[in-house]
């Protein structure tokens, strides 16, 4: 039986900058013993690494699950790796509270960053990443994907009750609209949604636990933000429906999975003469 609440923990780490970035895994683990007592904690985009497939190849998926065997929680991290066609993939992977692997997804959408001024090529996956953990629907949507809204409506169609985004960081003037996306793909999707970054420095950082009535936890310059979500609270929302009976008995409109007319969607998927070239890394 799915749990009726469920504690988040979204870490947001200091980027231990130098040739090897291998001292993340060592302070990606210090944040998952930080969080102990969570179900979940979740890492942001490549962290802890690594950040680019050519650099220094290190592995944090043992260190990471022997972390989450010894504090009974699932741990949600990534790394960018290097396809066979000799671009790069960012791929998150979900580590079981027992140590075995749950998911692994590779990006689907990459930014449309110019590859002059990242200096990488990246290579996009085909499928979504929904999963289940402690028998509740989740999925992954990572950074710039969230401001994609098909790709969240599609997860929480599929049932998700839980997003977790994972993002790169770097965001300064962004933050706030990071954060009003987050919000918002919250709100119209009826589900729980987790976004963390990296902190590359001393700046204000966009992690978040938010819902679909109001958010739950900011984390600021912080390193960890957590929040007990209620999933019977969520449940009840996405099984009823409208009224505009007064006082209202939601802060947000229920229902509004069920009320849909894909029918009339065909434009989302028409061809468009300026899509954007992932081959190429242009429009």
């Amino acid at each position: 039986m799915a749990p009726s609440t469920y504690t988040l923990a979204m870490a947001q780490p200091r980027r231990i900058a130098g040739p090897d970035g291998s001292a993340n895994v060592a302070h990606a683990v210090r944040l998952v013993e930080q969080a102990a007592g969570a179900d979940l904690v979740c890492f942001p985009e490549f962290s802890p690494g690594p950040v680019r497939a050519h650099d220094t190849f290190y592995d944090a998926g043992p260190a990471l699950a022997a972390a989450a065997r010894a504090c009974d929680v699932n741990v949600v991290w990534s790394r960018t790796e290097r396809c066979d066609d000799g671009r790069n993939r960012l791929v998150v992977y979900v580590t079981g509270r027992d140590g075995d692997p749950v998911l692994r997804y590779a990006r689907t959408h990459p930014a449309t960053i110019p590859p002059g001024e990242d200096g990488e090529l990246v290579s996009p996956a085909d499928t979504f990443g929904n999963f289940e953990v402690d028998g509740i629907p989740m999925g992954i949507v990572v950074c710039s994907e969230m401001w994609t809204p098909e790709i969240a409506r599609i997860v929480a169609l599929r049932g998700a009750e839980i997003i977790l985004s994972p993002a790169g960081g770097g965001f300064t003037s962004l933050t706030r609209n990071w954060q009003i996306i987050v919000s918002a793909r919250a709100i119209e999707n009826l589900c729980y949604i987790g976004l963390t970054n990296n902190l590359w420095g001393d700046e204000q950082g966009a992690a978040m636990i938010t819902g679909p009535e109001h958010p739950l936890a900011h984390a600021g310059r912080s390193e960890l933000v957590t929040a007990t979500v209620d999933l019977d609270r969520l449940r009840w929302l996405r099984a009823h429906d409208d009224s505009m009976a007064e006082p209202k008995a939601f802060d947000s409109i229920p229902g509004l999975l069920r009320a849909r007319r894909p029918e009339l969607y065909g434009e989302l998927v028409a061809p468009q003469a300026d899509a954007y070239d992932y081959a190429n890394g242009q429009a």
